[in-house]
């Protein structure tokens, strides 16, 4: 019997997407902390009132968080955020770009209260009732998540432009998200 040419070039092009899939994705070792990962643990960040605040999935699984202010780049802030499930594990390092003011006075604070999930608020000013002072971890060493390349480079220096010129516009350019 004859394959119809048609049948052909999409079988083998739907089985060459399979093997590319595995191949490119089979040694992956990032948690997106989606509850899927190899952690098994969720994580939602979310922006409030001029605060940060993490969930964490389930209840009782985060052993400790750290975060620093990455605002190395005018205008671009991110928080870098990490997350320590065991006793003594590093922390996975995660980057949440920000939408609301902050500088680098963190504050932490919990609410025990919350069911079903680790609640922490990272703000700039005192949290009132229930939310309670909580210690954060030393900050993460490094800026970006484990096998990322720009863990290695140079600090990023500020841009100096000289006298008389002028700042170059920026035309709206859209740029990668960094988790």
């Amino acid at each position: 019997m004859i394959v119809p040419f048609r049948l052909l070039l999409t079988l083998t092009a739907v089985l060459s997407g399979v093997l590319t899939s595995f191949s490119v994705f089979s040694d992956e070792a990032f948690d997106r902390l989606d509850g899927t990962g190899a952690s098994g643990k969720k994580v939602d960040v979310v922006e409030w009132e001029g605060n940060l605040e993490v969930h964490v999935y389930p209840k009782g699984s985060l052993k400790g968080l750290s975060a620093k202010l990455d605002d190395r780049q005018k205008g671009k802030k991110v928080m870098v955020i990490g997350y320590r499930f065991g006793a003594k594990e590093r922390p996975l390092v995660r980057r949440a770009i920000l939408g609301v003011p902050f500088d680098s006075k963190i504050q932490a604070f919990i609410e025990p209260g919350a069911k079903g999930y680790d609640k922490i608020g990272l703000s700039n000013r005192p949290l009132p009732a229930p939310w309670k002072p909580y210690k954060l971890d030393p900050s993460p060493a490094q800026w970006y998540p484990d096998g990322d390349e720009r863990n290695d480079e140079a600090p990023i220096a500020p841009r100096r432009i000289p006298a008389g010129d002028r700042m170059p516009l920026d035309e709206g350019s859209v740029n990668g998200f960094n988790f």
